[in-house]
């Protein structure tokens, strides 16, 4: 069986671990500080949260997804079923039922999972102020049970027309919140600045920031040696660099070339640099209906900016060299081209270097030779 996991949150023995952020997480949620987690898409947050909060048992956990919310409806229903999942009880499915009347709830029961899911009239308009409700739920369930609340990708609560009174509500009630630490984690550096760090923004100064970095290179490697291990396969140092030269260092996107490997090799396989184009062969046949997708929204001056920064990286594309490549003549062309591809979510910006959503996309022009 292929060892290795992607795309998922991953615990236990599939969960490599970083020691250091660890205790220092585990810290700061012991004695009830607000964390800010700062890293970049896929590095591995998400499932550092959980595997943290596996291990200390007393804790609950409640968590919230905000990614892609466009909505305070949205909001307030993925707040209402992160608390039902977490306590299934009839008595906090009557208070929500309660909290919400006049919003004309609903609850339908998933026929497979016997779940429930809470919806809202769609003819009801929400306003920012019904957070205090929800929020108020989240504490009356604290006084039974340890709770950590979790906000992933909390950036894109900025997406909410009313962005800034949701934070207004969130912020009133969350500081009264004393023995309850909340943990937003994100990947969108200047949105969270946006949030975290401008003085007129009601969360200013209000959470603890972890920068979660890449994995320690020499515990990484002795974690994916493991696992290649199990199948008694054994794999070169150059392997490990061109791996993760073409990952980017991410986590989910190193295992998920790991596992391309691991699907064409064999028992007692000696693995060498020759593997990388067939392993790469293998992710491009699985995804390639996501990269012509991408071309499909693309115009022929965002592919060239594209094929740029693929061959000559992410750092100097107001240089005349990226220019005279792409034939962009003006850097303010190349800075609209560049906002256009972050807001299609083909290329994301990270410590003032440019970088692919989908490093294996990056792979697939420069094997296309566009």
């Amino acid at each position: 069986m292929n060892p290795f996991k992607y795309g998922q949150v991953v615990a236990k023995d599939d969960f490599c671990p970083r020691p250091k952020l660890e205790k220092e997480l585990k810290e700061y949620i012991s004695s009830g500080q607000n964390v800010l987690l700062l890293g970049e898409r896929r590095i591995g947050k998400t499932s550092l949260i959980f595997e943290i909060l596996r291990t200390l048992k007393t804790y609950k956990v409640l968590y919230i997804d905000t990614l892609e919310i466009k909505t305070i409806e949205d909001f307030c229903r993925r707040i209402i079923n992160s608390i039902v999942s977490l306590e299934k009880k009839s008595g906090i499915l009557e208070k929500i039922l309660k909290t919400l009347s006049d919003l004309r709830p609903s609850m339908t029961l998933d026929p497979f999972t016997g779940t429930p899911t809470f919806s809202i009239d769609a003819s009801v308009k929400l306003k920012p102020d019904y957070i205090e409700g929800l929020m108020d739920l989240i504490f009356h369930e604290s006084k039974t049970k340890k709770l950590v609340i979790v906000f992933d990708e909390f950036q894109d609560i900025l997406n909410l027309k009313e962005a800034s009174e949701a934070l207004a509500v969130l912020r009133g009630k969350i500081q009264f919140h004393s023995q309850i630490p909340y943990i937003f984690a994100g990947s969108i550096r200047n949105k969270l600045d946006e949030i975290f760090n401008h003085p007129d923004s009601p969360f200013f100064k209000s959470a603890i920031t972890i920068n979660i970095d890449p994995l320690n290179p020499d515990l990484f490697k002795k974690f994916i040696i493991k696992k290649f291990h199990t199948g008694k396969r054994n794999i070169t140092e150059k392997v490990f660099i061109k791996i993760f030269e073409i990952a980017g260092d991410i986590p989910g996107d190193i295992q998920q070339l790991c596992g391309a490997i691991w699907e064409i090799t064999s028992y007692n396989k000696n693995i060498d640099e020759g593997i990388i184009p067939e392993a790469l062969q293998v992710v491009f046949s699985r995804e390639l209906k996501g990269y012509e997708s991408y071309l499909n929204l693309l115009t022929s001056q965002q592919l060239r900016c594209l094929v740029g920064l693929a061959n000559l990286g992410g750092k100097s594309l107001f240089s005349s060299v990226f220019m005279n490549f792409t034939g962009i003549q003006q850097p303010s062309s190349v800075k609209k081209t560049l906002n256009r591809l972050i807001k299609i979510k083909v290329v994301y910006k990270y410590n003032n270097e440019y970088k692919f959503v989908n490093p294996f996309f990056k792979s697939w022009l420069i094997f296309k030779n566009f």
